[in-house]
This record gives C-alpha cells, sequence and structure tokens, in this order.
C-alpha cells in the first residue's frame, strides 16, 4: 500500500521511474521495488522518495503512539476496573 501510495504520488506529478530515481540518486530497479512493496528497500530510500515528494513529514506519523491502535486496545485492557483512593497511615493524619 505505501509502494502504491507513493506511485501514485509519482505519476501524479508526471514524472517517470528514471526521473525520480535519478532525482533520489537510486537505480530505476530499486525505485520500481519500492513502489512494488518490497520490503528489503532501505528506509533510507523510502525517505528519499517521501522527501522528493513533499511528504518526509509524514514519516512522524509511521509509528505515533496515537496511531498504535493495538497497543492503546491492550493497555485498556490492563487498566484496573476500578480506582480507589490510597489510606493514609495513622502516623500520616493531621492532629
Amino acid at each position: 500500500m505505501l509502494g502504491t501510495n507513493i506511485q501514485t504520488a509519482r505519476k501524479r506529478r508526471g514524472w517517470t521511474l528514471e526521473e525520480m530515481a535519478g532525482s533520489m540518486l537510486v537505480t530505476r530497479k530499486t525505485l520500481s521495488r519500492l513502489e512494488a512493496g518490497d520490503p528489503a528497500v532501505g528506509l533510507s530510500v523510502l525517505s528519499s522518495a517521501l522527501h522528493l515528494l513533499g511528504m518526509v513529514n509524514d514519516l512522524q506519523s509511521v509509528a505515533a503512539p496515537g496511531n498504535d491502535t493495538v497497543g492503546m486496545f491492550a493497555e485498556r485492557q490492563r487498566l484496573p476496573e476500578r480506582v480507589r483512593k490510597k489510606q493514609k497511615k495513622k502516623d500520616e493524619l493531621d492532629f
């Protein structure tokens, strides 16, 4: 899906694989692999593509805690059902 999104953004700009790959300083084959979703393509290639497309800020949201729905669900499961006030010890009372 990510690769397809990059491919769509490239095509919207009217860039060929050769043009974008040349601007990224990678081979046409590497960019093609990125667009195909090959997990072996390095993060630096992805970052370069997003930078060239003006979408580099999107990298910040990739693993953002607010986007981690599975983690938030697991955290909610660990929350106690009830929260009780801690009782003060006798020697902490104000008399």
